[in-house]
């Protein structure tokens, strides 16, 4: 279809399948830290990169960001989160579309602190620790 005026332009109409994904508030995902500044880790979550703020990566309290890891370290836990494989599995806060330029962007906010959340190690850790604390309460009883 040619349409008069349009400078020569051609519309086709044309069928596609399109994968999609919209982020939910409360919704539970995992992905790699793909890039960190000293203000938080961007994870990669599909065709997203989310946000933790440094105030939300562990329960302990964040007292250096290590620029050239790239790497967040808890005060008193010593844990280490950063870019360089690290996955994690963090709880959806936040989720806004905004208009930059010309085009429309998804921001979207994720938590670490909630039970079973955060490094993929740590809630191994959290799990195996669990394990350990029921088989000690069990020998006790015998």
């Amino acid at each position: 279809m040619v349409i008069f005026g349009d400078g020569g332009a051609t519309y086709n109409r044309v069928r596609f399948k399109a994968l999609v994904y919209t982020p939910l508030i409360n919704e539970v995902v995992e992905g790699e830290v793909v890039r960190t500044e000293d203000f938080g880790a961007f994870v990669r979550v599909g065709p997203i990169d989310a946000l933790i703020h440094r105030t939300q990566m562990m329960e302990d309290n964040v007292v250096l960001y290590d620029k050239q890891s790239g790497a967040f370290v808890g005060e008193r836990s010593r844990r280490r989160l950063g870019r360089g494989g690290d996955v994690v599995r963090a709880r959806v806060v936040g989720v806004s579309y905004v208009t930059a330029g010309n085009r429309d962007v998804v921001r979207v906010s994720l938590t670490l602190r909630q039970p079973m959340l955060g490094k993929l190690e740590w809630i191994e850790e959290e799990l195996s620790g669990g394990k350990k604390t029921a088989q000690a309460k069990a020998q006790q009883k015998q």
